[in-house]
């Protein structure tokens, strides 16, 4: 197993991997000499302006290269930021990449590929827990995490071998609060992996010094233009120089530097000086870990949780599809939404939808999803922003 394992690392796992390795010890002018050629040859194919998720939805084609199925996939954005949003991905070769670039970042904590995970951060399917051979990994599904089911995972997790967490930063304490403090800290489990959303301030450290687990923490996005590690010397963001190009850029609207980010993915939808509408914040001072482009911190990908009608506290984003779910016409018919929380145990769903949607189907859909919660729809014109063009997912 372990052998077939390896094999379906794939060639551009190894590429990244070497990659990865020589860019650690390049100086600043060799981390230039990589990157600006490349971001050149993208200027001049697709212009120097910066774009916004409008223009790709508005000219997709424009932004398309390879896009050959099953080359190429169709990818759907969250949204829990902004309306979700859908473009072309590498089947294969992305998916390598990827591997690469996040083993190196679950490294920092022991991980080696294929150690054994457990996964609870979206869609886990079914059952309360399945296990996928190849991957060595189990997935907890936030949905089957039921009152009734909390017995079944307690005694389940108890005959685990040592084993990574995975997680997004708000369904660690989610998951910590439905195993229960006690029996959590009984757990071997030798490191944290979360991404996604922001810790609050002082918290990552506050946890590995209580529980005595260190977490591996990531900056990344869906439309895989960038990606940074959060550095265990200097506390900040550093953006791995041969997955993209990143630019800081002022911002008007509200305080830090606006994420532009430069896709180096050649298959697929590029990304050219995309406006993440992420804000970071300028280091504070050097880092002797390598010369990546740095950031203090990331801004605007905070936590957001609900309370359930068992007054548990739980991750929103853990129980919303990810891009492994089905991208069709569900979501096709959906534009926007937003979840409100006027009281514990229930929440109203704001949505845009095309005047044809299917409702009964929406309405199953979620309360598959989220049935330790009682759901109200509510369909409206329009779902309100911030300056900067992002809403809260849940108010």
């Amino acid at each position: 197993m372990a052998r077939i394992r390896e094999g379906l690392l794939g060639p551009s796992y190894f590429h990244h991997r070497r990659l990865i390795a020589q860019s650690k010890n390049w100086s600043d002018d060799e981390v230039r000499g990589y990157q600006e050629p490349r971001f050149r040859r993208l200027v001049s194919r697709y212009g120097d302006e910066v774009t916004q998720k409008e223009d790709y939805r508005r000219n997709p084609g424009r932004y398309t290269r390879w896009d050959t199925p099953p080359l190429t996939h169709l990818v759907r954005t969250g949204g829990t930021s902004d309306q979700p949003f859908r473009f072309r991905a590498d089947t294969f070769a992305r998916r390598q990449k990827e591997r690469a670039y996040l083993f190196d970042i679950w490294s920092h904590v022991g991980y080696a590929p294929h150690d054994l995970r457990v996964h609870y951060r979206g869609d886990g399917g079914g059952d309360l827990f399945r296990y996928n051979r190849l991957e060595n990994v189990w997935a907890v599904a936030p949905a089957a995490t039921v009152e009734q089911e909390l017995s079944r995972l307690r005694r389940w997790v108890l005959t685990l071998s040592p084993f990574f967490l995975n997680v997004y930063p708000s369904s660690l304490f989610t998951f910590i609060d439905l195993v229960g403090e006690d029996l959590f800290r009984r757990l071997p489990i030798r490191g944290v992996l979360a991404g996604s959303e922001a810790f609050p301030l002082g918290e990552q450290a506050h946890f590995e010094q209580e529980f005595g687990i260190p977490i591996a923490h990531w900056y990344g996005h869906s439309e895989y233009a960038v990606l940074a590690y959060h550095c265990r010397d200097c506390h900040g963001f550093h953006f791995y120089p041969t997955y993209g190009y990143v630019e800081l850029l002022p911002s008007d609207i509200e305080d830090g530097w606006r994420i532009v980010a430069t896709s180096f993915n050649r298959v697929g939808t590029q990304f050219v000086r995309y406006d993440t509408r992420d804000l970071a914040l300028a280091p504070a001072a050097n880092c002797p870990a390598d010369h990546f482009p740095r950031v203090g911190a990331i801004l605007g990908r905070s936590q957001e949780t609900f309370i359930d009608n068992a007054g548990r506290k739980r991750s929103l984003l853990a129980h919303m599809p990810g891009e492994d779910y089905d991208p069709g016409p569900f979501w096709n018919q959906i534009r926007d939404l937003q979840f409100v929380q006027d009281e514990a145990g229930s929440l109203r769903i704001r949505l845009v939808a095309d005047p044809e949607v299917d409702k009964d189907r929406i309405q199953q859909t979620f309360e598959r999803r989220l049935p330790m919660a009682s759901l109200e729809f509510e369909y409206v014109p329009v779902i309100e922003r911030n300056p900067n063009g992002k809403r809260r997912y849940l108010t």
